[in-house]
């Protein structure tokens, strides 16, 4: 990236930032009218986050990025949220084009404008396998129950982890399912391929890294 145009990154996010930080300011208790600050998670178990804040790239475009700044990826809001001198900012996907972030030592890819089945377009979503077919992860947190709540404490609430699988082609998104009658949906006029490469490399459909490497042979 030039330096005009990293200059150029640099204040649209500084923009961004600012603009959310109005917003937050605007966040009031609606008995005080007090600007609301501690945390509204207050009792809950867990974290919305998805791994923690790390050095991460936000990608505001096709040619723009801003490397190295602090993230992470909020699950239970679908936001990305950025620390800059101790204070916290989020982004959306409407915002964004989309993020990369090493919430376990390895680089995630998280990119928006998918239209998930019963979700919309307002999803950031993480690129597992990019291609012809792309295999993409929605993963998120839901606010639900504690499941290791011992007995009298049944109302106690925690943030649980659930994802869910998609395979996107031509601007359409469907759902990963493993049945036969699903697969020839998923993959039409491609399905013999698909079969065939499955059975030749001995894969488990039902496992994520079989996966991927279907679609990484089915992409080749």
């Amino acid at each position: 990236m030039s330096k005009i145009s990293y200059l150029i990154v640099l204040i649209v996010l500084f923009c961004g930032i600012q603009n959310g930080h109005a917003q937050l300011q605007m966040l009031r208790d609606q008995g005080t009218g007090a600007p609301i600050t501690a945390n509204p998670y207050a009792g809950v178990k867990g974290t919305p986050y998805i791994g923690e804040f790390a050095s991460g790239a936000i990608i505001f475009n096709e040619k723009d990025t801003a490397n190295n700044i602090q993230i992470a990826f909020n699950g239970y809001a679908n936001s990305l949220e950025v620390k800059v001198d101790g204070q916290i900012f989020a982004y959306t996907p409407q915002k964004i084009l989309g993020f990369v972030i090493s919430p376990d030592g390895g680089a995630e890819l998280y990119r928006s404008g998918f239209v998930l089945p019963g979700l919309g377009e307002n999803r950031f979503v993480q690129i597992l396998e990019d291609g012809n077919y792309t295999l993409i992860k929605h993963k998120y947190k839901i606010l639900g129950n504690d499941p290791s709540a011992t007995y009298g404490t049944q109302n106690a609430k925690s943030f649980n982890p659930a994802e869910d699988l998609f395979v996107a082609k031509g601007g359409v998104v469907k759902p990963w399912k493993t049945k036969t009658k699903n697969l020839e949906e998923i993959f039409g006029p491609d399905y013999a391929k698909v079969a065939a490469l499955i059975k030749e490399n001995g894969l488990n459909i039902r496992d994520e890294a079989d996966v991927i490497r279907l679609f990484r042979l089915l992409n080749s």
